[in-house]
C-alpha cells in the first residue's frame, strides 16, 4: 500500500524532486552528499529523506536513588561552578576571595543537585528504574534532488537512472 509519504520527500511548489540512490547507513548518504559538493554540484538541491525510522534505546544500567545522586551531584556541581565563575567575573564582589566563591557556588550546586535527582528519582516509585542512551535510527537513507540536477548528480556519484517515487 503506498501513499504521498512514500512517493515524494517533500511537499511543495516546483517539480517533485527525484530519488536517485538508496543507501543502508546514514554516513553513506553523508559521504555521497560530500561527494557532491567536492565536486562543485549545488547541495542545496539534495534531500537526504530518512525512510523505516525506530527509535533504538540502549539500556546501560541500573538507576537507583544513590546513582540518581551521583549522576545530580555531578550536574549541579558543574551548573554551581559555572554560576560562581560567572558571578566571579561579572559582579564586583569587593574583597570576596573569587576562588572561594566559585568553590562555594560549586559546593552548593552539587548538594542542589544530588538531593533533586535523588528526590525526583525516589518519586517515581520503581518506574524506569535503569538508564539509557537513545537514538533515532532508518532502514534506509535517501538521497533526492531536484530534477533539472539529476543527471549531473547521478553522474558524479555513478548511480543509475531512476524515476521519481521508485524504489531502488
Amino acid at each position: 500500500m503506498s501513499n504521498q509519504w512514500n512517493e515524494q520527500p517533500i511537499d511543495g511548489p516546483g517539480p517533485a524532486p527525484v530519488r536517485i540512490a538508496t543507501y543502508a547507513r546514514y554516513e553513506e548518504a553523508q559521504a555521497a552528499v560530500d561527494r557532491l559538493s567536492d565536486e562543485g554540484f549545488p547541495v542545496s538541491g539534495v534531500t537526504i529523506v530518512w525512510r523505516g525510522l525506530r527509535q533504538v534505546e540502549h539500556v546501560t544500567g541500573r538507576r537507583t536513588v544513590a546513582t540518581a545522586a551521583v549522576e545530580g551531584l555531578i550536574g549541579g556541581a558543574w551548573f554551581g561552578s559555572l554560576i560562581g565563575l560567572l558571578l566571579a567575573l561579572l559582579v564586583d564582589t569587593g574583597d570576596t576571595n573569587e576562588l572561594g566563591l566559585i568553590f562555594t557556588y560549586l559546593v552548593v550546586g552539587a548538594v542542589a543537585g544530588a538531593v533533586w535527582q535523588a528526590v525526583s528519582h525516589a518519586l517515581r516509585r520503581g518506574r524506569r528504574d535503569f538508564s539509557s542512551m537513545g537514538r533515532l535510527d532508518a532502514e534506509t537513507y535517501e538521497l533526492w534532488v531536484s530534477p533539472e540536477l539529476v543527471a549531473d548528480a547521478q553522474r558524479l556519484l555513478g548511480v543509475g537512472t531512476v524515476r521519481a517515487g521508485d524504489p531502488r
